[in-house]
């Protein structure tokens, strides 16, 4: 009997990047999430595989599992998994960590350009044909290159080091926050100066989070935060939504304590339709870039992260131990 796998992908996803899984694994894939029907699949699988960051993996469809030998994420977060009930069930959770970084730190990078060029607004009065209005607006109020201005990362894991990398090229002065500091070696490396997390706050022009979710990051960013912000200074989020506290945000943006800011990820997500941020004013809209948790959404980083996914289950078959265990501790 082949071993069996639970995908929470749908099929099509694998075939789009030409990804295929071996024929020895007997791969049940959902197109659409059910806790009940997959706790019921996971009954007799040996595997489950997901996205991230969702749909959740459940406490009852990881008791349901009896013969689970791994869960195995499809990118690098893992809030979405309960870990307890993995660790009690004595079942390793693995991610795949890095495969996706450039691509995040890309997509950061262009709602930074869009941000400070004021591309949202260009391209709305330009094509109602306020060509020379809309113009002469944005030369008025300002619009910034990347030189000389302060780029500030609350975080400097894989994709931290990626947006210094390319801060360090556009000539971007990069500051960062980590509660585990780098090396001076590497600090020299990715050309970059460790400061304080309020320190950060007061001189970013523009502050990127890439910070995992946990009890310490839980809307770290909240009005006390944002109140020492540069007025004129953008936010850029490609990490966890409930990092942010959304009012905050909403209240920092409608009273230009921030200038702008560009959010791929939500709290929660999916983001429902009657969310604040998707009533706001439409002139802050201009001001507002929200896309769906797609950073790491590129063919090539699925390509990548897909493949490494699978090479995880086949090394659990062949009696090793999996890479990227989050969860239990490797010894």
């Amino acid at each position: 009997m082949k071993p069996k796998v639970v995908c929470l992908r749908p099929k099509q996803d694998f075939d789009r990047v030409s990804v295929s899984f071996p024929e020895s694994l007997d791969v049940h894939f959902f197109k659409e999430y059910d806790e009940d029907l997959v706790a019921r699949a996971c009954v007799d699988a040996d595997f489950i595989m997901a996205p991230s960051p969702f749909p959740p993996i459940t406490a009852k469809m990881i008791s349901a599992g009896k013969s689970l030998k791994l869960i195995q994420l499809t990118g690098s977060g893992f809030d979405t998994v309960d870990l307890q009930a993995a660790d009690e069930a004595g079942i390793p959770v693995a991610n795949c960590p890095g495969q996706n970084s450039k691509a995040v730190a890309e997509l950061a990078f262009i709602t930074i350009g869009a941000l400070n060029r004021g591309m949202i607004e260009a391209d709305i009065e330009t094509k109602k044909g306020n060509y020379q209005e809309v113009r002469k607006k944005l030369e008025r109020e300002g619009m910034y290159q990347f030189e000389n201005l302060n780029l500030g990362l609350l975080g400097i894991g894989l994709i931290g080091k990626e947006m210094a990398k390319i801060g360090a090229f556009f000539g971007l002065n990069v500051y960062y926050y980590d509660i585990l500091r780098l090396s001076p070696e590497q600090e020299k490396e990715f050309k970059v100066t460790f400061t304080g997390f309020k320190e950060l706050l007061k001189i970013s022009d523009i502050l990127s989070i890439h910070l995992p979710i946990n009890k310490s990051t839980q809307k770290l960013l909240g009005p006390e935060e944002f109140a020492l912000m540069k007025p004129d200074a953008i936010l850029i989020n490609t990490s966890r939504g409930a990092i942010i506290d959304d009012e905050a945000l909403i209240h920092a943006l409608t009273s230009k304590r921030l200038r702008g800011a560009a959010l791929d990820a939500f709290d929660p997500e999916p983001l429902p339709r009657e969310h604040p941020l998707l009533s706001l004013d439409p002139e802050i809209k201009k001001r507002l870039i929200l896309t769906p948790h797609i950073g790491g959404s590129t063919r090539q980083s699925f390509r990548r992260m897909f493949q490494e996914a699978i090479d995880n289950l086949v090394r659990v078959l062949r009696g090793e131990r999996p890479k990227y265990v989050v969860n239990l501790r490797q010894d």
